[in-house]
């Protein structure tokens, strides 16, 4: 009797299970859970139980560099190119807390703890990590590389801390620090970890971990083979931080044939957070030769910011006007300086400022073109004083997937209202220039990010508007799809720049990073444009042996029109493509991009077709900020 029960019960819940075989390797997928089969086995789920089972893609790949390296120690020169270009790195989540987060809230746990100490890591340029501090080269060259390179300065990458031991921690601070190194041309990636200590929990120890770029490029550009550049750069001299460039400069029809374009830039002087350049140029272009010191508004923290430059320059341009030439090879002869300063105020609520800016600029020309009242005045000599009042509140966010797969974006959100009030003396009269600037950038879960930006400004002169200009130009992207396997963003920009009583030869051009790419030619610049750009961007499913790929497609549309000169235009450019961004975070080189573009409407001088080849992820942001007081639209 007993039996005959314990049998029912048995049927009757071998009725009520699902059997489900894996095999070795094979992932499943339970609610949040799942399972890794080390080996063939049988799991039972109560019938109905939704469920997924998958092949383990990272141990396929895993498998696959197996045989690579097998084969790759069959010869010295493929086993070291193995360990040069291959490292470890474990898969991550990709799409996981994909929404952006204020970038302070990692900070706020330890708000108001005592810092004791500041330790530095500098991890190596080839194979490391600032989230695997043990990461290491593999190979010899890599080693070898990492012991020829110089890494930064610790007390070069200390002047950029806003905190010093001693300080309570202030998670805006600590974010904005991070932000700053990142934004260091010669810095890859940046961290800052907060750790408590055991022996008291109201004190933290920091530790500022940065990974160097490679500090020196070389770049080459031929144009039509007539004109040829050749650069070299070394971002980070022997560790310093400080920047030295020279380009080579050759023509073949415009004299001088060969020539130079020099600059050198010492960074954060004397813990300032002050970069002074000094430049020198004399090549087919031009000469130029100059001195400027900058100190940027790069944090709250940050009271007093300006700029100030010196310069004696001679280009040769082209003279024209509505894309007419009128004149070749003139040179300008003009001595200029430029002082601007500004104080900021930060009021009660973190992020708030309020900053007065003074800025004086004076342009002296002893050669150039023929200059009337209400023509070539941008030739004039003029004393130009003019005020700026901003107030603003802008913080960031830390998000990826924004263009490519794990790239930290520092996202800006906030406002910046800004008046500008200022007075030009010329020769022609004195003119008085009033404007208005204002930014607005917020993200929504359901919309996604947007950033707009409307600037307008004008002179009087004679009691009479002159060079009145409107511009509005803004960008968007959406929040991260799911297409089920898949996921996507959309990105847009536009730009509208319409202007009225515009002096003779100010215009604006359709080309540009955030207007038309790799349109060139005549008629693309006038008095009145605008642009729309799109790019819908599919982060794809497949991973084929520790490969990534996100593909997309891209249109956009641009009208300029010229109504001031004799000959008037209105014309309509479009243009479309696509490519393919591969990132591969097994490998140094982690991110390739392949583009191309057709413009069905070019200019009789310009390309239909365009093809790029980038071995760099793209930047989407450019942070808005409390800049120079300036005209509208008129640089």
């Amino acid at each position: 009797m007993i039996s005959l029960l314990f049998a029912s019960t048995i049927v009757s819940l071998a009725q009520r299970l699902t059997t489900i075989h894996l095999r070795k390797n094979q992932v499943l997928v339970v609610d949040d859970s799942l399972v890794i089969a080390k080996r063939d086995t049988t799991v039972q789920l109560a019938r109905g139980t939704e469920y997924e089972v998958y092949d383990n893609k990272y141990v396929l790949s895993e498998g696959f560099y197996d045989s690579v390296y097998t084969s790759a120690q069959k010869s010295r020169i493929t086993k070291e190119l193995y360990n040069l270009l291959i490292v470890n790195r474990p898969p991550d989540n990709t799409f996981q807390n994909t929404d952006p987060v204020n970038s302070e809230d990692f900070f706020k746990a330890f708000e108001g703890k005592t810092i004791t100490s500041i330790d530095y890591v500098s991890v190596d340029l080839f194979g490391g990590s600032v989230n695997d501090t043990t990461l290491k080269a593999n190979s010899r060259i890599g080693r070898i590389s990492n012991k020829i390179h110089i890494d930064s300065k610790k007390h070069v990458i200390f002047k950029q801390l806003l905190f010093d031991v001693g300080d309570e921690v202030d998670a805006f601070e600590m974010a904005d620090t991070e932000r700053i190194i990142r934004s260091l041309k010669y810095i890859e990636d940046a961290r800052i970890i907060l750790k408590v200590n055991t022996n008291d929990l109201n004190t933290v120890k920091a530790t500022v971990v940065i990974k160097d770029r490679f500090p020196w490029s070389l770049d080459a550009a031929v144009d039509n083979s007539s004109t040829l550049r050749v650069g070299f750069i070394n971002q980070n001299i022997v560790g310093t931080g400080n920047e030295f460039g020279i380009d080579y400069l050759y023509s073949k029809n415009i004299p001088p044939s060969h020539g130079y374009d020099a600059h050198y830039t010492i960074r954060n002087i004397d813990d300032s957070f002050i970069d002074g350049t000094v430049y020198f140029s004399d090549n087919y272009l031009g000469k130029s030769k100059g001195i400027s010191f900058r100190r940027g508004f790069i944090s709250p923290a940050i009271k007093y910011y300006g700029e100030a430059t010196i310069e004696h320059v001679q280009p040769i341009v082209d003279l024209t006007f509505a894309d007419s030439v009128y004149e070749e090879g003139f040179q300008i002869d003009r001595r200029s300086y430029d002082l601007w300063s500004a104080r900021a105020f930060q009021l009660g609520e973190k992020r708030k400022n309020i900053s007065a800016a003074l800025r004086i600029k004076h342009d002296n020309y002893t050669n150039r073109p023929e200059v009337r009242a209400d023509s070539n005045n941008i030739y004039q000599d003029h004393h130009f004083l003019v005020s700026g009042l901003s107030y603003s509140k802008i913080n960031y966010l830390k998000t990826k997937n924004i263009l490519s797969f794990n790239i930290t974006e520092d996202v800006p959100v906030g406002f910046i209202y800004s008046a500008i009030y200022g007075r030009d003396w010329t020769e022609f009269g004195t003119r008085n220039y009033r404007g208005i600037r204002t930014i607005y950038a917020n993200y929504n879960k359901r919309i996604g990010y947007f950033l707009l930006n409307l600037e307008s400004g004008y002179f009087t002169l004679n009691k009479q508007k002159v060079d009145q200009v409107i511009q509005f130009n803004g960008r968007h992207f959406t929040p991260l799809i799911d297409l089920g396997t898949a996921h996507s963003r959309v990105f847009t920009r536009f730009h509208y720049f319409n202007s009225n009583n515009l002096s003779i030869p100010l215009a604006q051009s359709l080309l540009g990073e955030n207007r038309i790419r790799n349109i060139e030619g005549s008629q693309i610049s006038g008095n009145n444009l605008f642009t729309l750009t799109t790019e819908y961007v599919v982060f794809q499913p497949w991973y084929f042996y520790g490969f990534r790929f996100a593909t997309y497609v891209h249109a956009g549309i641009g009208s300029v029109s010229e109504s001031r000169n004799f000959d008037p235009y209105d014309i309509t450019y479009y243009t479309y493509g696509g490519g393919v961004r591969i990132r591969n975070e097994s490998l140094v080189f982690d991110t390739f991009e392949f583009r191309v573009a057709f413009l069905p409407t070019t200019p009789a001088d310009g390309q239909s077709f365009h093809f790029k080849v980038s071995l760099s992820a793209p930047q989407f942001f450019r942070s808005p900020n409390i800049a120079k007081p300036q005209v509208v639209g008129l640089k």
